[in-house]
């Protein structure tokens, strides 16, 4: 079965009970707009899992990488400054840094140690080192500062882009679209509320020949990165539409088989990237910048089913024709054995929080002082103002 997909939207709880007392829908669009637009764009993409730094951007220089994982080590590594590599399904980030589009930060993490996926995700979310404490995510806190809109390529919006406002969210679905007549019935039946007189003009924007979100994938089965970052980029060229917009992809929690999977895992992410970067159109790429985030690395020796375990460092990878240039950020702790937090993971030497810190500050054009009180508190880095 290969049926139509149409988009899906998050509301308000206020507005969505309102809605749902008139009609029940897959999905509906977001009230709040920008009051201006930026001409800048973000796409971020949560790795969720925990990303295996050392697998993505090895560490070929350091001595102590190659004997503790005989394994894991693929053939064909891309070579960046002597001391760092990528893994060869990263041939798009490769091609970014040597065209001075990549910033690669390593050693970097957000300040927990705890190793759990329901905690680290939150934390990686929310922005907050205590975790399960805030309603709120920090890209949707910085949405609220800037006054920007964003999409979620994910089903249900994740709390990293939830504000005051919630973000629209666009994800395949196999419930058929209404016909035309149905929202212009809608507009007429809300006009007289304020509340909804809103969603009959954006329903009707987003009606079958307006604006949509089409595939052909199999019920149930996973929709390919590469179909979500098309659709991403297409909604952040519209001339109204959002400027930020976010990629959820799942699977990095390597314990085991980790060479095969790991080659298919950042294969999808970097080919996702060039699809975007190719969609978005060389223009807005100039302004453009693709961020990656995950709640923690892994352990530094394989174990003894091809994997790795929780672990705390990892690498980040930025990429976009909105940086000033390529670079590698890292105070490298090293790799032998009294140099491993806890004796087994890479330590994390920088906190992403001033690294995501800068990006909204650069990105989204707000004061610096603002991010850290209203956004994502951080230790300031003045290295990452070279890049962004």
């Amino acid at each position: 079965m290969t049926p139509s997909f149409e988009c899906s939207e998050s509301i308000s709880r206020r507005s969505f009970l309102k809605a749902t007392a008139v009609l029940t829908f897959a999905g509906l669009p977001n009230l709040s707009f920008a009051a201006e637009v930026n001409n800048r764009r973000l796409l971020v993409i949560l790795l969720r899992g925990g990303l295996d730094g050392l697998a993505a951007m090895p560490a070929i220089g350091d001595p102590g990488l190659k004997g503790r994982r005989r394994h894991l080590m693929p053939d064909g590594l891309l070579k960046l400054d002597g001391f760092f590599a990528l893994h060869p399904a990263l041939s798009n980030i490769h091609d970014a840094y040597d065209n001075e589009q990549a910033l690669l930060v390593h050693g970097a993490s957000f300040p927990y140690t705890g190793r759990s996926h329901f905690e680290g995700q939150d934390i990686m979310e929310s922005g907050m080192l205590k975790p399960y404490t805030s309603q709120t995510g920090w890209l949707g806190r910085a949405l609220d500062a800037s006054g920007y809109r964003a999409v979620a390529m994910a089903l249900p919006v994740p709390l990293i882009l939830r504000g005051r406002a919630t973000a629209e969210s666009r994800y395949p679905t196999w419930i058929s679209s209404p016909p035309r007549a149905v929202y212009d019935k809608l507009g007429a039946l809300w006009s007289e509320d304020a509340d909804t007189a809103a969603y009959g003009s954006q329903l009707a924007s987003n009606a079958p020949e307006g604006v949509g979100m089409t595939a052909t994938v199999d019920v149930g089965s996973q929709v390919d990165m590469k179909v979500l970052a098309l659709q991403a980029a297409l909604q952040l060229r519209l001339p109204d539409g959002p400027r930020v917009a976010l990629l959820d992809d799942v699977g990095f929690d390597s314990h085991a088989s980790e060479p095969g999977e790991y080659s298919r895992l950042l294969t999808e992410v970097d080919q996702a990237i060039g699809v975007f970067k190719h969609s978005l159109g060389e223009e807005a790429w100039k302004n453009t910048l693709v961020v990656t985030v995950t709640e923690f690395g892994r352990t530094v020796a394989e174990n003894g089913s091809w994997g790795t375990d929780h672990g705390w460092g990892s690498s980040v990878f930025v990429v976009g024709g909105a940086l000033k240039k390529s670079g590698i950020v890292t105070d490298w702790p090293g790799l032998k054995p009294a140099d491993l937090f806890e004796g087994r993971d890479l330590k994390a030497t920088i906190d992403v929080r001033s690294l995501y810190a800068s990006i909204v500050t650069a990105q989204l054009g707000i004061d610096p002082e603002i991010v850290r009180r209203d956004v994502i508190d951080n230790p300031k880095d003045d290295r990452f103002e070279a890049y962004l």
